[in-house]
């Protein structure tokens, strides 16, 4: 089984959705001390379609692409010789994250973006802007959910193949519009860890709290396996 960790911001001194940068680097040691090494989700959806997962191998994910993920676990993981995948609201890049207003949360430019994209970093969809899906008509989420990929692929200049359900709200409709969107994976806000036979369109993760620190991570690891069926 694999582990995908589900991050959003790091280094900001409030606390929501954000973790420290030292516990961010205390995390990435212990990983891998424990022999676990990183691959992107792009990467993760290749073993699934062979139903077959890779020995101690854990995903980053950062969700919002939010600036301190530039500036605090691009070199964070880069330390350690790791990639990771963060999923970008296509309309919002360079402003504030204005679904989350008390926080005043600032978006990775557009530079910014094709640059972790250069650095070997996966970049993911997460919608124009970030809504409910669920809650709009089709018409609005079938855009949201196919725009967001073709900004991201004009900006990069590769294929977006991950998507990311905002706020993890999804039904069968909305997987089937991100399948018929042209993506391959997908990431949901429940707990567990990714096993073999998985939709890869539905994938659970691990998420990661502000005070979590090595050992926290070892928790909600240990959590996560012990919610999985096997």
């Amino acid at each position: 089984m694999v582990p995908i960790l589900m991050y959003h911001n790091v280094g900001e001194r409030e606390r929501h959705l954000n973790v420290s940068p030292q516990a961010l680097a205390r995390q990435c040691r212990l990983l891998s001390a424990m022999g676990f090494h990183a691959i992107t989700l792009r990467e993760l959806a290749e073993y699934l379609q062979a139903h077959h997962l890779p020995q101690r191998a854990a995903v980053f994910t950062f969700d919002d692409a939010l600036l301190g993920v530039y500036e605090h676990a691009l070199p964070i993981l880069r330390n350690c010789g790791w990639s990771a995948t963060v999923f970008a609201v296509s309309g919002r890049l360079g402003q504030e994250a204005d679904w989350a207003p008390r926080h005043r949360h600032r978006v990775m430019s557009r530079e910014q973006i094709a640059e972790l994209h250069a650095q070997g970093w996966e970049v993911g969809a997460h919608t124009l802007t970030h809504p409910y899906l669920t809650r709009l008509s089709p018409e609005d989420a079938r855009r949201e959910i196919t725009q967001c990929r073709e900004d991201l692929q004009q900006l990069i200049g590769a294929e977006v193949l991950s998507f990311c359900y905002p706020y993890g709200d999804l039904d069968e409709q909305v997987v089937q519009m991100v399948q018929q969107a042209g993506y391959r994976v997908a990431c949901t806000v429940r707990k567990g860890l990714v096993r073999p036979h998985d939709n890869p369109l539905a994938l659970p993760r691990v998420p990661i709290a502000y005070s979590d620190g090595a050992t926290g991570l070892l928790y909600r690891l240990w959590r996560a396996w012990k919610r999985t069926p096997r």
